[in-house]
Parts: structure tokens; sequence; C-alpha cells
């Protein structure tokens, strides 16, 4: 057993903090020997909280889970294409360090226009981006999930082909500053100085000043990257603006990075199931992103998931067969013996995985 200083990403069920965790105003917001679990861990991410310190019996980065055999035709194809767009994303981001502004912008709208075009249905690109959460570099694999739930986002809330496009583009390169952020900070296992805290925060201001002294790309594309980390009540970076004062494109943006965030991008995330994730949304996050947004993504992605069989707390089994917008975290199940289950109703069962 030993102790760790480790990404949020790399965090999983029974790990236990050994330092207390504080928000930005200084107020203890998880206290030393909390045991970790999914609830939890995702509530540090809401909180931007990017490291802990814990106890594991494991390194945290080893026995990542493997890649499932067992996919359809389509999906396996999807992840060809994801692989694929991973390694031209290292290639992107290498083209800041250098100064290959030109091949950067030619390079984005490639891969932006490879997202947006593809036929390839929403369901199985969620799956795809579940099941190869693990794979290659953080950085580059987040910069995909973002760009591609930004593209849906974007289509659900009926923006225009031009707006999409802009928004996908946002979403690939809302971490194009952290190609400026030295490698040993970005990476460090130790915990980080305040300096190098307030480095890697730097990475929105320095990926605005990357695109907008060298691109073509439009100004609500570099706001958008500016502020993906601003914050609906004013507690977000780099200049704690709120409300209206944050562009469109960047209230998105923090959405998708969001959700990437808390279920995609999890390595040791136990259970394929979002509904709890719903029910994070649908509280916490609600005085810090945009009301719309998230209401737009959690209502589609919910629709995907009516007719799937399920595991509850009190060990029944059934399938959803009814989601309530007002309710989507709490759906009606169908049980195996006939009888339908309101978990709008019965709020001391949950949906413990899909099965």
């Amino acid at each position: 057993m030993g102790q760790y200083n480790t990404r949020i990403e790399e965090c999983k069920p029974g790990m236990i903090l050994s330092k207390d965790i504080y928000t930005d105003k200084g107020a203890i917001l998880m206290k030393e020997g909390t045991v970790l679990s999914d609830f939890t861990i995702d509530k540090l991410v809401i909180n931007n909280i990017e490291m802990v310190w814990v106890i594991s019996e494991q390194d945290p980065g080893q026995n990542s889970p493997q890649d499932s055999t067992n996919d359809s035709p389509s999906v396996k194809e999807t992840k060809k294409e994801y692989v694929k767009r991973i390694e031209n994303i290292k290639t992107l981001f290498s083209n800041v360090l250098k100064d290959d502004s030109i091949e950067l912008e030619q390079s984005a709208n490639e891969i932006s226009a490879s997202i947006i075009n593809s036929d390839k249905s929403t369901g199985d690109l969620l799956r795809c981006i579940r099941s190869l959460k693990s794979i290659g570099d953080y950085m580059y694999s987040h910069s995909l999930n973002v760009a591609s739930i930004c593209c849906l986002i974007g289509n659900w809330m009926k923006l225009s082909s031009k707006e999409v496009e802009e928004l996908t583009i946002a979403g690939l390169l809302h971490d194009i500053g952290k190609a400026k952020v030295p490698r040993g900070i970005l990476n460090k296992k130790t915990a980080l100085t305040e300096s190098e805290s307030l480095e890697i925060k730097k990475h929105t201001q320095y990926g605005y000043d990357i695109l907008k002294a060298k691109t073509g790309f439009s100004d609500d594309v570099c706001k958008g990257i500016l502020m993906h980390h601003e914050r609906e009540d004013g507690s977000g970076y780099p200049n704690g603006v709120k409300g209206d004062k944050i562009n469109l494109i960047a209230k998105i943006i923090s959405v998708a990075d969001l959700y990437s965030m808390i279920t995609l991008d999890r390595v040791y995330k136990r259970t394929d199931t979002p509904f709890s994730v719903f029910e994070i949304f649908e509280s916490s996050a609600s005085q810090k992103f945009d009301a719309l947004t998230v209401y737009t993504l959690i209502t589609n992605i919910a629709m995907y998931y009516i007719g799937d069989n399920v595991k509850l707390s009190n060990g029944l089994e059934g399938h959803i067969f009814y989601i309530d917008n007002e309710f989507i975290s709490r759906p009606l199940i169908k049980l195996k013996d006939g009888t339908t289950l309101d978990l709008r109703v019965r709020k001391d069962i949950k949906i413990l995985e899909i099965i």
C-alpha cells in the first residue's frame, strides 16, 4: 500500500484520501480519510479538482481496463476511426510547439470535419469513447471526446452548420494551450506547487493567444477556448466572469468537458450507467453550468438508454421503458414480473448498472 498524488481521472473507488481537499475559497471540500466512491470522485471533478493525494494498494496508473472484444462491427469501425483521429491530434499539438500555425489550422479543420461528417450513430460513438477511455495520452483522447460531444450538442441545439463547425473546432482545441505548459508539470506525479498550478491554469490564455495571433479562426472560437473554464456563478477562471459574459461556445465546451471527464475519461469508472451522472448534472452542476446546455445534453443522451436492461440497488432487474424529461435520472423500470417501478417515487432505489 502506498501514497500517491494522482490525477482525478486515474482515481478509483476504494482509494482513501490522505490529505484534505479544499475549494478555491479555502473551505474543506473533502476530508482526509474519505473513502472514494464514483459519486465522490465525480463531485471532485465538478469542483475543478485535478489531482489528489490518495492511499492505494497499487499504483493508480497500473492495470487499466482492456478494450472489449465483443463489439458490434459498427462499433469496431468507429473505434478504428477514433484511434486514427487521436494520432492526428498528437500531430496537431506538436505543430503548436513547432510554431507551424498553417499546419495547425489545416489539421484542426480536417479532424473537425471528419467528426462532423461521420455517419456513425451517436450510440456507437458513445460506446466507442467509453470503451477506449484508457487509450493513449489523456490530453489527446480527451480533446477528441470533448470535440465529439460538442458536435452532438450543437446538432441537438439545432445550431447552424457554421456554428457546429466552429463549436467542434473549439472543442478539439480547447486544451491546445497545454502544449505550451512544460510536460514536466502536466505529467508531474508529486504535489503541484502553487506556481505550477497557476501555470496549468494559464493554458486557456495560451490557447487564446496562439489561435488569435496565428490562425484565421473566428473571435467566437478563440473566446470559447479562453473562457471554457469560466462558470455561470463566477467561480471559474481566468477572469471570473459569469452568466451572459461567457460566450455560447465556452458554455457548451464546459459541459462537454465535464461530461467527458465524469463518464468517458475516468479509467476506473466501475459501471456504464450514466444515471448517477445525470443526477449530478441535475443538482450540483446547475449553478455552475448553463442550464439549457446541460438539459440538451442529458435529455438527448438519456434517450439512447430506453429499452436497456438494468440491475437495481434492491437486487431486482428490469428494463428502462420511460424517461421523464423533468426527472431524467429517475426513469420508470419494467420489472421481469411485469410490474412497473417508478424511480421518481422510489428515491431509495437506484440503477446500479446496465446489463
